[in-house]
């Protein structure tokens, strides 16, 4: 039987109530493979592990969200970011969109 490899997923969030439910939901399929940071130089420094896919989170405390988002593009730019945010600015949106994030929701 064929069995395929896990997608790892990056979650990089300082809200711990917003992080304890991305947990559960991204828990209950299988085929994620989910670790959590509550800031960019967490996420920055575990790059080597090669996620598919990070959410991040717009405001850390660490630093911007675009600063994190260019440090994931210099290191590879095929992994895809979407930025989350409760700030709904569309210029915001555009420049990140620009700088190479998939998408962004607020």
């Amino acid at each position: 039987m064929y069995e395929k490899d896990p997608i790892k997923i990056f979650v990089v969030e300082d809200d711990p109530t917003y992080t304890k439910f991305l947990r559960y939901v991204l828990a209950l399929n299988p085929d994620f493979e989910t670790e959590f940071y509550a800031t960019g130089k967490e996420c920055i420094d575990n790059l080597y592990k090669q996620p598919s896919v990070i959410t991040l989170d717009y405001s850390l405390p660490d630093m911007a969200g675009e600063k994190v988002l260019k440090a994931i593009r210099e290191f590879n730019p095929d992994i895809g970011v979407i930025i989350i945010s409760a700030q709904d600015k569309i210029g915001t949106a555009v420049e990140l969109l620009k700088a190479g994030a998939f998408d962004y929701i607020t």
